[in-house]
């Protein structure tokens, strides 16, 4: 990440060298190949805690959201003691078999794992419309409980991927009037990302002591300062997840110490949100949309929308092209109806369209786009990707 002003993280959080969402003490996965890939990637991932937790679950607002989604949705989320991912196959759009086959998936694997039954979230991603194979998967969940390691998250974050060029994560610690804790994270997605809790996976584990419910929400302001700040080609997932584990012993986590989680949360989650919209698929640039002078904020939410999904203004991005029209005539689109003035101001990381070094500006893979309205005090923003050859040749070939 280029721009660290986009995270926001809080004084005492920082990266550091580990092994990303196994980090903290207590927490093993393990990522393997059980054959739903066609090219023999791995495509089962398995996370579990050895002691038990507080959850917290945040998923997607699809209308139609998968069966893992469904099924998780049945369970305890607030004590759950970990997760079992399959890609390759979302498992969405398969009415009751697919919930069955995702209650299946979940007992086998905490059944293999040796964790209470119905302690593990279920999650699945790839395409739509297609029932899991169980015949390869359940011995697939046999040997991702077999490798379970400390050591392991590398491998479970690799095995969540799908048309992601990289896998997302890392290592935090975040000092506390009450000691250090660790915050270890993993996340997928590329494609289909318009969260609004994308194809988008997050899981964050800590060994901090949070109670259930100050978990919740925390969870819930991480994803709304984060994940739904982002879409790549304007498209809700229906097997959105992010599921943050706490297995910490002790006293919870109360006051400042707490606020202080919560803002970290919030930071890691922004900083898994922005690099889905770099690995955007086939996108060359990531551009933070601020659209501040709007009469309120929802105003100022449906601008920004307006203009970071469209494919206009999007391809304009990926070709360096300062067309200011395409920005003016989403932003007139979005406010039809409404009624003036409108004193519409825009500016690329703080270049007119037509200034010396706009060249420049639109050639970073990073930059902000700012738009003024000049109606009021409304303000918001969006992170958003270009649109360029690379996402419709993954788009147009995706089961083919």
């Amino acid at each position: 990440m280029e721009r660290a002003d986009w995270i926001g993280a809080p004084e005492g959080l920082t990266r550091i060298e580990g092994m990303g969402v196994t980090a903290p003490d207590g927490f093993r996965a393990a990522g393997v190949a059980a054959g739903l890939k066609a090219d023999g990637m791995p495509d089962v991932g398995l996370l579990v805690s050895d002691r038990p937790c507080a959850s917290a679950l945040v998923d997607t607002s699809s209308a139609l959201p998968s069966a893992a989604v469904l099924y998780t949705r049945t369970l305890h989320t607030g004590s759950l003691r970990g997760v079992v991912v399959n890609s390759g196959c979302a498992n969405a759009a398969t009415g009751e078999p697919g919930i069955t086959d995702a209650r299946a998936m979940g007992a086998a694997a905490a059944a293999a794992a040796g964790v209470p039954l119905d302690s593990l979230a279920v999650c699945s991603t790839g395409v739509i419309g297609e029932r899991l194979p169980m015949a390869i998967l359940t011995p697939g969940l046999d040997a991702a409980a077999a490798a379970l390691s400390t050591r392991g998250g590398a491998a479970f974050g690799e095995a969540i991927r799908t048309t992601d060029a990289f896998a997302k994560g890392g290592t935090f610690r975040l000092a506390l009037t009450s000691g250090p804790v660790t915050i270890g994270a993993a996340a997928k997605g590329a494609g289909m990302i318009r969260p609004d809790m994308a194809t988008m996976l997050a899981y964050v584990a800590t060994d901090a002591c949070v109670l259930p419910g100050d978990l919740l929400v925390a969870a819930r302001a991480a994803a709304a300062g984060g994940f739904n700040r982002i879409s790549v080609d304007g498209q809700m997932s229906p097997s959105d997840t992010l599921l943050v584990l706490a297995n910490g012993e002790g006293p919870p986590l109360e006051g400042a110490d707490l606020r202080l989680f919560a803002d970290a949360l919030r930071a890691i989650c922004r900083y898994l949100a922005i690099l889905m919209v770099k690995d955007g698929e086939g996108a060359e640039h990531a551009v933070r949309v601020v659209v501040a002078g709007a009469r309120d904020d929802d105003e100022a939410e449906r601008v920004g929308r307006a203009v970071g999904e469209s494919a206009l203004v999007r391809t304009a991005m990926y070709g360096q092209d300062a067309n200011w029209g395409r920005v003016h005539q989403a932003v007139g689109q979005a406010l039809a109806g409404t009624g003036g003035p409108v004193d519409v101001s825009l500016r690329f990381d703080g270049t007119v369209p037509d200034g010396p070094d706009i060249a420049e500006v639109l050639a970073r893979p990073e930059y902000e786009m700012h738009v003024a309205l000049g109606r009021g005090d409304g303000w918001a923003e969006l992170f958003a990707s270009d649109l360029g050859h690379g996402y419709v040749a993954v788009n147009a070939g995706y089961r083919t």
